[in-house]
């Protein structure tokens, strides 16, 4: 009975313990846990910049891989550029000198009583060797076609015997062929000859022509001369060219009267001796300005008083010089105000309007 109380009562204690021991640990508060991390806007500003930084970086390097690729493709271009403008160069330096053996044939024959029974028998020579020509082939295409071949194109041939017939036309020496075609250009000496052989003008014929004209001109006020004075022969000499001939240079300015008359001062600043070049560059100045209307000029020579057509193409050759003064002054005062304007469509506006005022 005893025993049973004992264990009755360690039963109660056990228990009790362990009721206590549950209110004590229900008693410990939890543990907090851990907050999760906020980011500050200073620290996502600067996640931002670096990947920003890093998309930089890879942008740079990806331009600069791109800049040597595209550097090494302009790089190998100019180098077969380079080597392609030589090959040019030295097929023309090739060119000319076989060109100027064909006219050195060319030229003999054109001039040999033998010119008909060679040109023939050339022209049944390329027949022999299947080339295909016309009946009226001219000598000249003959003698490059038969150089040439069959595989060079028929424009190409007509080019190059343009200029063995332009050679010849001018009466160019053999030595003087190569440089008289490099200073001329070979599309120069094309386009001469054609125009030749279509009875038509050269440019530079009615430039010679023109400057007859005016030359005519100069000739006719050397009679009447607008200001003549006297001097020392020494000191004329120093002063003029070896043809007795002197360009001057001066100005002139109104004189301030009261209004009462309108005069003014004309004064010669320099007297300077002239040239062959400088003839040459003030002759072709006047003579572009008949140029165009050359016939009409050459009918004044020839059907008016020499005094009146002479004056009539001098006020045209002034008015002609004041109004190309007057352009290359709006060209100048223009190019000034483009500096003004931000980009070239205000520029153009500006001229415009500024042109419907006037």
């Amino acid at each position: 009975m005893a025993l049973a109380k004992k264990q009755a009562s360690r039963k109660v204690v056990a228990k009790n313990k362990t009721t206590a021991t549950k209110a004590v640990k229900s008693s410990i508060p939890p543990k907090a846990t851990k907050p999760k991390s906020v980011k500050t806007q200073k620290q996502i500003s600067a996640l931002v910049n670096q990947s920003k930084e890093h998309k930089l970086a890879v942008w740079k390097e990806t331009e600069t891989a791109n800049e040597l690729v595209m550097k090494d493709w302009g790089g190998r271009l100019a180098t077969t550029k380079v080597r392609m403008e030589k090959l040019n160069k030295k097929y023309e330096e090739l060119l000319l000198v076989l060109l100027n053996e064909a006219y050195s044939v060319y030229r003999e024959v054109v001039k040999s009583d033998l010119a008909d029974d060679f040109f023939g028998a050339l022209w049944n020579q390329l027949y022999r060797d299947g080339i295909k020509v016309q009946s009226n082939t001219p000598n000249a295409s003959l003698v490059v076609r038969y150089i040439c071949g069959a595989t060079i194109s028929t424009k190409t041939v007509s080019n190059y015997a343009k200029v063995l017939e332009g050679a010849d036309y001018n009466n160019i020496k053999q030595e003087q062929f190569i440089a008289w075609v490099q200073h001329k250009t070979m599309t120069r000496v094309v386009e001469d000859q054609r125009n030749i052989e279509n009875n038509k003008e050269t440019r530079a014929e009615r430039m010679a022509r023109a400057r007859d004209v005016i030359m005519r001109l100069i000739q006719v006020k050397e009679r009447e001369p607008m200001y003549s004075w006297t001097t020392t022969s020494w000191h004329a000499e120093k002063q003029t060219s070896e043809d007795n001939l002197w360009i001057g240079l001066g100005n002139a300015y109104r004189i301030l009267d009261g209004g009462h008359n309108f005069n003014a001062s004309m004064n010669l600043v320099m007297m300077l001796p002239v040239n062959a070049e400088m003839e040459r560059h003030i002759l072709n100045i006047y003579a572009r300005v008949i140029v165009n209307n050359l016939e009409q000029h050459e009918k004044w020579m020839s059907d008016l008083e020499e005094k009146k057509w002479a004056d009539e193409l001098w006020e045209q050759l002034v008015s002609a010089g004041y109004e190309e003064s007057q352009k290359q002054d709006e060209y100048w005062a223009n190019r000034q105000q483009a500096q003004l304007f931000e980009n070239q469509q205000d520029f153009d506006k500006f001229v415009k309007e500024k042109k419907k005022k006037k």
